[in-house]
């Protein structure tokens, strides 16, 4: 009997691990096409290429989306500690195709290719499509995590820090106002229109900080600091 149950939960672990294998590596499959596809179109040179054969030796302990993508994402943490950018940005995308509600994920795509790949590349251009591949794998997190401030935070400080683009900051800033975030969203809105030179609005930005934080002694302190050197 302990014989015959044996077999049985061995031939339902091979089909679970066969199972598992062919999911991964149809995961992979999406991911490098998508790869090879930016390459070509955006000229890049770079080797940005997963190789299955050598990730599938981790994939084959499990057959659980979870253990996957903790897996991957030491190996994106060990690459990134290597200084490896390049190697890291298969892997979160890997991450993103398997768990698509991974905010962290999503974030750290997000920035490693706005900050990370554009200065690590000397070439002007490469560094704009870089940071414009950014924006767009922000995009893509927000498509699929609709109602997460965080990412309408981040794609709004692309905009605000890396690319000096006030307008369109506010705009991804102020659709984290649906939901519960902390106070500094709001202090950047304010300092957007401080940068873009709109006193009028940056007063009326600081003023409205310190009315949806009434509780926030920091926020209040700042935002009248700001309102003083406004009144002059």
């Amino acid at each position: 009997m302990y014989s015959l149950m044996r077999k049985k939960y061995n031939r339902l672990s091979y089909i679970v691990l066969t199972a598992a294998i062919v999911y991964l590596f149809s995961v992979m499959a999406l991911v490098q096409q998508d790869i090879n596809h930016w390459r070509v179109e955006k000229d890049i040179s770079s080797n940005l290429v997963i190789e299955p054969g050598s990730f599938i030796n981790m994939f084959m302990i499990s057959g659980f989306e979870g253990l996957a993508v903790d897996l991957l994402w030491l190996r994106m943490d060990e690459e990134w500690h290597k200084g490896r950018w390049y190697e890291m940005l298969p892997i979160v995308t890997a991450i993103t195709y398997i768990q698509p509600n991974f905010l962290q994920a999503w974030e750290l795509g997000g920035w490693h290719l706005a900050y990370n790949m554009s200065s690590y590349t000397k070439d002007a251009r490469q560094a704009e499509q870089f940071i414009d591949e950014g924006i767009k794998f922000l995009k893509r997190g927000i498509a699929k995590n609709r109602n997460e401030w965080e990412l309408y935070f981040n794609l709004g400080w692309i905009y605000y820090n890396k690319l000096k683009d006030y307008d369109r900051a506010v705009y991804y800033l102020r659709k984290t106002g649906r939901f519960k975030h902390p106070s500094y969203v709001d202090r950047l809105i304010a300092h957007a229109y401080r940068k873009s030179g709109d006193r009028k609005k940056e007063a009326e930005e600081w003023k409205r900080c310190i009315a949806i934080h009434p509780d926030d002694k920091y926020n209040r302190e700042i935002a009248n600091k700001f309102l003083k050197a406004i009144k002059g």
